[in-house]
This record gives structure tokens, sequence and C-alpha cells, in this order.
């Protein structure tokens, strides 16, 4: 499938429009462009508005495949919009758009081509009462000549540097630099990514068969527009970190990576008719399947006792779960994820026998954190 592929646009009646305008073009109503040309064109009062935008001129350009191109449009009069697309018969399929990607309200964005033919180039003005004069523009963009795996190691640190001659993804336009290290099944982990010039955006995976296949993501888990990741490692193996940008943009950056120990927090107590307030972070452990915080309760139970528990929270998505210990392993007897008001949770269960119990105070998904109340109810006061 062709990574670009939307939708086919409603923008057949721009090239209709275009042509029934009258105004002088080549073939097809398409002025032609070079890759390597950069043309100046003008809006003017006959030009056609379209798709709830503004005037606009059409050109065509043919491509080879897996071409890296720059597409520009700069003026002083209008907020520039570029659209590259196919024209399939009588209707215009979008393949990549643009606003302000360049300076101010210049559109700047690079386009790798999917595969060897002729393709559209719109410029237009982004409302609908803009006109004037333009500059259009079809660069080769620069090779791919940076970005190749580096390794990383745990605790260490990176500089590094997004620029337009690294890697590109295919989907998203966005270069990233490539970082390897080895971890260990069970291993937590904690990715940073930290730069001034742009929003950092982390992507953890793992190379299969050749082929890369994220786990993991994070934007701005950090302070501000920085990326933090935190993951458990399902399993022993090489791992892939992709430090990106959430735009398309290019920069200075500073990488690290490290191995995050769970808190050795104890179990609290909790008794019957009780309300605790406690907070789930980020310091808390977490479980195996689905890496989401939790913190420890007990509770002296005695055979045939009915427990109603809930736990509420006003900052993330509760999950409560029951159990005990047996031979150092957790043995689940009830689990609820609401049953309360919201995405609170009200637990209902028969204790089988006496004996200490287990209650896991938990997030729904992972790295969700922050403060909540517990309360343990009994038939014992009923």
């Amino acid at each position: 499938m062709n990574p670009y592929a939307r939708a086919a646009a409603p923008l057949a009646a721009c090239l209709a429009s275009f042509v029934l305008a009258g105004t002088a073009h080549a073939q097809n109503g398409l002025t032609p462009l070079r890759v390597g040309q950069s043309v100046t064109g003008r809006l003017v009062e006959s030009d056609v508005p379209v798709n709830d935008r503004g005037r606009f001129h059409a050109y065509r350009f043919s491509a080879t495949q897996g071409q890296r191109l720059l597409v520009t449009a700069e003026s002083e009069d209008f907020d520039t919009y570029v659209i590259v697309g196919r024209q399939v018969g009588p209707v215009l399929d979008e393949l990549k758009t643009d606003d302000d990607g360049g300076d101010g309200t210049d559109s700047r964005m690079r386009f790798t081509v999917p595969r060897t033919g002729q393709y559209v180039l719109l410029v237009q003005a982004y409302g609908e009462d803009g006109m004037g004069a333009f500059t259009v523009g079809l660069q080769p963009a620069p090779a791919a000549s940076t970005g190749g795996m580096q390794t990383l190691s745990l605790g260490g640190t990176e500089e590094g540097a997004l620029a337009d001659t690294d890697n590109e993804d295919d989907e998203s336009g966005k270069f990233y630099d490539q970082y390897s290290f080895r971890g260990q099944e069970g291993q937590r982990v904690q990715i940073g990514m930290m730069s001034d010039e742009f929003d950092t955006y982390l992507s953890l995976g793992r190379m299969e068969d050749g082929e890369w296949q994220e786990i993991e993501t994070d934007d701005d888990g950090g302070d501000g527009t920085n990326a933090r990741l935190r993951y458990v490692l399902p399993s022993s193996g090489e791992y892939v970190i992709r430090a990106t940008s959430f735009g398309e943009a290019t920069g200075a950056y500073t990488l690290t990576l490290s191995e995050r120990t769970a808190s050795q927090r104890t179990s609290q107590s909790i008794t019957a008719g009780e309300t605790v307030e406690s907070e789930l972070d980020d310091d808390d452990t977490v479980l195996d399947s689905d890496n989401s915080f939790y913190e420890t309760w007990t509770y002296q139970g005695r055979a045939g006792e009915q427990l109603r528990i809930s736990m509420e929270s006003d900052e993330f998505d509760t999950y409560l779960h029951i159990g005990r210990m047996v031979n150092g392993d957790w043995e689940e007897i009830a689990t609820m994820d609401d049953g309360g008001d919201g995405t609170n949770s009200l637990l209902e269960v028969s204790l089988p026998e006496d004996g200490e119990y287990v209650i896991r105070a938990n997030s729904y998904t992972a790295d969700q954190t922050g403060a909540y109340t517990l309360r343990v109810d009994t038939s014992r006061d009923r």
C-alpha cells in the first residue's frame, strides 16, 4: 500500500476549475515543473478558490520511486498551502500537504516518491481572500547519509542531532536516529530525550526479519516537550530506540538510557472500615502483564467474610486485585476495573478461608500515576 495514501480528495474540482477558469497553462491545465527548478507565479482575482481555502496554481512533475524531494512555497502576500498528489482519472489523490512548515506562513515539506510517474503540485492560498506573488520550488532533498544504527549502553548518554540527511520515516516523513542496546527480561529501562530546539519523540522497538516493530512510544513524558519512556523489557535480546521529533523538525538533542530499580516498598496494612490515602508513582512496582503501577495492602480476613473494597482517584483509571501470597507466588482471587462511579473500582468478594490477604491498588494502564483512596468494608460490621 502506498504509505502516503489517503482517501481520494474532492480536488478533482480543483483541476477542473483550474482548466475551466481559462488560465493559460500547459497540457491538462498544469504547468510543467522539473525537479531542481524554482518558478514564480501570482494568484489573481480570476483564479478559483476551492476546498474552503483560497485560489491556487497547479503544476505537474515527473519523479522516480525513492526520490527524496523538498517542496517549498513562499509568499510575502499570502499564507501558502501546498499539496502533492497523483491524478487518477478525474480525481486528485492527495499524498502529502503542508501549511506552515517553512518560515512564518511559508510552506516547506519533504516528500519521498512512492513510485515512478507523474505527480501534481498545487500551490494555494490558505485563506479564501489570499492573492499575490509567490515562488514555488521543487528540489532534490539530501540523500540519507547519517542516522545509521549506533550502540547505546545502559547508563549511557549520547549527544546527537536530527538532520535532513538522517533516515526518514516512510509514513510520517520525520527524521530519526537509531540506537541499539541489549536488555534482559524484566529489566526496567528509562529512556530520556531532551532538546531546546524541537519537541522530542521516542519510539522503542525491535528489528524482526529486517523490519521495524514498534513496541512503545512517548512524546512529552519528561519536562515540557521532552520525551521520557519507561518500559519493562518482556524478553532478553536487542532493542532499538528511534530518537525523532513530534513534527518534521531538526536540531540537537541529548539521549539517555538508564536502568530503573523497583522500590522495595513494603506492604501496608488496612483494617475493616478504614479509609486510607496514598499515591501511585513511577517508583512503585509494575505488573509484568502490562507495566502498570501498583501498591499492596494486607488485610487479615476470616473464612466466609464478605468484603466490599473501593478504590477512587481523580487522576487515573483505578483497578483492584485481591489475592494471597503462597510460597512467594501471587495467587489471584478476584479483580475489578470499574464497578464504582466513572472509572473508580468497587470489588465485592467472599473470602474462602482465614488468613492474610493482599489487595493490589493498581492503575488500569501503564504510566498512570496519582493520588487515590482505598476503603475496605466488611460483613463483620453488619
